[in-house]
């Protein structure tokens, strides 16, 4: 079956309305914000969200905005669209209230067969990240390989999206463990719901065993870019060290003993440490350490095969793939960088040999005056 793309594939206009979007089997109901989420009928692949209330007209503007922003963005961005996220391709409608969305289910791939404690091979299910919340030893009876080899793969592309959303300004602010599925063969992840996020900002929203030191619960500060900064740090660095029921600053103490000190080892720190949201590092710069410590660290990994699930099989691929990369910036478009330096005022050769010219003149002018 041809894996879709999750927006350039849309049959669907970017305002739809119930009729539209039949149900053909339900896939939850109550969850969050939503009353039922459906497989829509002679659409296989796609998925209609069926908020408990409508949406208010900033929020529905905001769905709007994001419904069109890929026509905007890089070839490059595009391809982590189709491939990374469930994008909100259409806004349902009833009359002039935003009632539902319409994204693309998560692709097969990242579907597994995980096993049962005593050994059973269960149906298919998301694999989510919350499997790498957990030891080794642990994955290992559930049929996934999960040393820092893969965990590192996995963050890496993690990372990807999270350069993605920072590049346009959005504010996921809901990074959790299980709302990003990975697939093991590529470390490939896929980020599901994000039809709620914010441009700009977005009103704080409570997150269990994630209270970011800088906007805490107390104040409810408006949510940015920046506070998504510590909350994919806090991801990353409990994926990579299993440390689910610790503090950030002792996950982070776990992976100084594993990888020593590195230039992404303290980027993440100062993501998770910084006193001011502005010094948190970016995805971008998180991306970019963590690929050269992937480049310059051997990393192999050869399962024992009594843990190895049929399904789940097969090499990391620990290459830098080029789909999912990080996007140059087109040619035609300046780099941006997170702050602009000012320029220093400097005066031309031609204009600073002018001005000495002019200031022996009015000395020896000056000079003849007083003579």
């Amino acid at each position: 079956m041809t894996r879709i793309r999750t927006w350039s594939d849309s049959p669907f206009s970017p305002v739809v309305g119930r009729d539209d979007v039949p149900p053909a089997a339900v896939i939850a109901e109550d969850g969050g914000e939503s009353t039922q989420v459906h497989e829509i009928a002679g659409h296989p692949g796609w998925l209609a969200k069926l908020y408990r209330k409508p949406l208010s007209e900033a929020a529905s503007a905001t769905l709007r905005t994001l419904v069109y922003m890929p026509t905007m963005m890089s070839e490059q961005d595009q391809t982590l669209v189709n491939t990374c996220v469930s994008w909100p391709v259409a806004r349902i409608c009833d009359g002039p209230h935003t009632v539902g969305v319409v994204m693309a289910k998560a692709p097969e791939q990242f579907y597994a067969r995980l096993r049962s404690f005593d050994g059973r091979e269960l149906d298919p299910a998301p694999l989510t990240l919350d499997l790498l919340l957990h030891s080794d030893e642990y994955c290992a009876k559930r049929g996934v390989r999960s040393d820092m080899s893969v965990r590192a793969r996995a963050m890496l592309e993690l990372l990807r999206v999270g350069g993605l959303f920072a590049r346009h300004n959005i504010v996921y602010a809901d990074w959790s463990y299980g709302n990003a599925f990975w697939e093991l063969g590529t470390g490939a992840v896929f980020i599901i719901d994000m039809d709620t996020s914010g441009i700009g900002a977005r009103e704080w929203i409570e997150s269990m065993s994630w209270e970011d030191p800088l906007y805490p619960e107390t104040t409810r500060l408006p949510l940015t870019v920046y506070s998504d900064r510590y909350k994919l740090a806090v991801l990353t660095v409990r994926c990579l060290t299993g440390e689910r029921d610790v503090e950030p600053s002792a996950a982070h103490a776990v992976l100084l003993e594993r990888l020593g000190h590195n230039p992404f080892h303290t980027a993440l720190g100062k993501s998770l440490s910084a006193s001011r949201p502005a010094d948190r590092p970016s995805p971008q710069e998180l991306l970019q350490t963590l690929e050269r410590w992937m480049t310059a660290t051997v990393m192999t990994y050869e399962p024992p095969e009594e843990h190895s699930a049929p399904n789940i099989t097969g090499t990391v691929d620990l290459r830098l793939r080029t789909p999912g990369a990080a996007p140059p910036v087109p040619q035609n478009t300046p780099p941006v960088p997170d702050v602009v330096p000012t320029p220093p005022h400097c005066l031309g050769r031609t204009a600073v040999i002018v001005l000495v010219v002019v200031c022996i003149v009015i000395i020896l002018l000056l000079s003849a005056a007083v003579g």
